[in-house]
């Protein structure tokens, strides 16, 4: 029984997706664009990143919970996420 359960969490390990190995970051930037369930971002160094809003992310506009849509291009964002889905939004609007 222990050798069934030995395979089967070795297997859960090499099927496991992605995005579950995938370690929590941290973007900061200026919001380009809003259009749920994405946003992108244009980091400090020029970039662009694309990022897809579950119901579950909590999205913040300077500090009170707020709808993603509400979000406007040229906002500050700071960005938490694991690979392209997010944990939570953190935006200022100044």
């Amino acid at each position: 029984m222990r050798r069934l359960w030995l395979v089967l969490a070795c297997a859960a390990l090499v099927f496991a997706p992605v995005s579950a190995a995938a370690e929590r970051a941290v973007d900061r930037g200026i919001v380009v664009r809003v259009a749920p369930p994405r946003l992108a971002v244009r980091e400090l160094d020029g970039s662009r990143k694309g990022f897809v809003v579950k119901r579950a992310t909590v999205v913040t506009l300077n500090g009170r919970p707020v709808a993603l849509v509400r979000l406007r291009r040229g906002d500050v964002a700071i960005v938490e996420h694991r690979g392209r889905f997010v944990i939570a939004v953190r935006a200022v609007r100044p």
